[in-house]
């Protein structure tokens, strides 16, 4: 059986929902795998299906029908739709009181005007105290329909839920039998995606399952974020260029724009779309406010994306040679590079949980070096947490390394702390060091260290309270 793991918070909002004294026209959506679905099914589980209903869209034809024999089998009679308007009736007249709508968007596909549609019943199902779910995968469809500001449903929605990965700190119930360097390196992989991590088997080592389940041409993964990108877009060959571009380490916009060869004038359009699919994310240093910074710089925020286009996609051609062992012998050390990426964003997510202060604001800084005299004009911090109402700041630095000397690491930091202008004069510094192991534990007070032997006990802890 598929375990359903967390999703406490966003149980919690369902809930608040199924209780409301009010009618609910809520949207949930997320990416694909995200396990959109698994949560709505334990939602209403949870309820014992006693007042609500749950439909899964698709293309057919005859969608009409199979929504009929599902509310015929609720009602323990025949109920047949003959169009939309019967089945908003069914809703407004039913004894039910939820209605989950599952892949919502494929409905639009095959009536555009079935948002219209509902957008008319809707003052009469609101008079009913009913409450109906959207929930939907293809994100750019669904700012269409409902999240764009010209979307007949954009003023009706009560409630907006945005389904993300998992925390790496689940991935030990996922894999209980992996160690805590195994977890990083297939959080690397698969990043928070249960789908993804449901693919990994637990009783074999992560090698062998990136060559059966990933790099193998008939498995579920080795054509999934392609298949992804065309559900998402109808011409997915300029989008590729830019992920391909990101992924090879282009993360200002004139590099991405040079490397993907795509001109200035038509990037931002594809960047923003790539954005709202949360395939990327811009990111601006920690310090500053203004999203618009022209500090800022795009990184993929999907870790399976990120994986294929760095050492699947590019191999595809040796891979239907037949090569595959020796691409794997020889992805080796650029994997071990991918991971000590996602061991920082790993590294960020704890790092909230060993702050000595509530943090605020958490995020990556970089930024120019007034005096260059050293020989660098720029610097970059892994992390930095900080609270503006107390003006506390944490600086700290992930190496994914063994026996790291960490009053080294520490020096170096405290030298960066000096460039970053926040609250200068006000402030009260933290530091920490985040790698595999060190070589001494013997730091100034107050500095925290955190190995992967820490990592585990603070994973243990997780799990237990879970």
């Amino acid at each position: 059986m598929i375990i359903f793991i967390d999703r406490k918070e966003e149980m919690k909002v369902l809930e608040d929902v199924a209780r409301s004294k009010k009618a609910e026209l809520v949207l949930l959506y997320g990416r694909r795998r995200i396990g959109k679905s698994r949560l709505l099914v334990e939602f209403l589980a949870k309820r014992k299906q006693k007042d609500g209903l749950y439909f899964l869209s698709d293309m057919s034809e005859t969608i009409l029908d199979i929504f009929s024999d599902i509310a015929g089998k609720a009602e323990s009679s025949f109920i047949h739709f003959r169009d939309w308007n019967d089945f908003f009736e069914f809703v407004v007249k039913s004894r039910h009181k939820i209605f989950v709508i599952d892949e919502f968007q494929y409905l639009y596909y095959i009536n555009r005007a079935w948002p219209t549609i509902l957008q008319r019943w809707w003052e009469e199902i609101r008079k009913t105290g009913k409450k109906i779910i959207l929930c939907g995968s293809t994100i750019s469809a669904i700012f269409r329909i409902a999240s764009g500001y010209s979307s007949p449903l954009y003023g009706r929605k009560t409630r907006e839920i945005n389904i993300k990965p998992l925390d790496f700190s689940c991935m030990k119930k996922f894999l209980p039998g992996y160690s805590i360097e195994e977890l990083i390196k297939t959080y690397a992989v698969t990043g928070g995606v249960p789908r993804y991590i449901e693919e990994i088997d637990p009783n074999v080592p992560l090698q062998l399952n990136l060559k059966t389940k990933v790099f193998e041409k008939t498995s579920f993964l080795y054509n999934e974020p392609m298949n992804l990108l065309f559900e998402e877009f109808r011409d997915p060959a300029s989008y590729i260029s830019i992920l391909l571009s990101i992924a090879s380490g282009a993360t200002r916009f004139s590099e991405i724009s040079q490397k993907s060869a795509i001109q200035p004038a038509v990037l931002s359009k594809y960047l923003i779309a790539l954005e709202r699919t949360e395939i990327i994310e811009r990111k601006v240093p920690v310090t500053e406010k203004r999203l618009k910074s022209k500090n800022g710089r795009y990184y993929l925020s999907d870790n399976f994306y990120s994986f294929w286009l760095k050492f699947v996609f590019p191999n595809k051609t040796f891979i239907e040679q037949g090569l595959l062992d020796n691409i794997l012998k020889n992805i080796s050390r650029s994997f071990n590079l991918h991971v000590s990426f996602v061991f920082e964003d790993i590294c960020r997510q704890l790092a909230i949980s060993i702050s000595p202060f509530p943090t605020e604001r958490i995020g990556r800084q970089w930024g120019r070096i007034p005096d260059a005299s050293k020989g660098r004009n720029a610097y970059e911090i892994d992390i930095i947490a900080l609270n503006e109402k107390t003006k506390d700041i944490l600086f700290a630095e992930c190496k994914w390394q063994e026996k790291v000397n960490p009053n080294k690491i520490l020096s170096d930091l405290k030298e960066k702390a000096q460039y970053v202008d926040w609250n200068k004069e006000k402030r009260k510094e933290h530091y920490a060091i985040f790698a595999k192991s060190f070589s001494t534990r013997k730091v100034p007070e107050g500095v925290i260290l955190v190995g992967l032997k820490d990592m585990k006990s603070m994973l243990s802890n997780n799990v237990n309270e879970r």
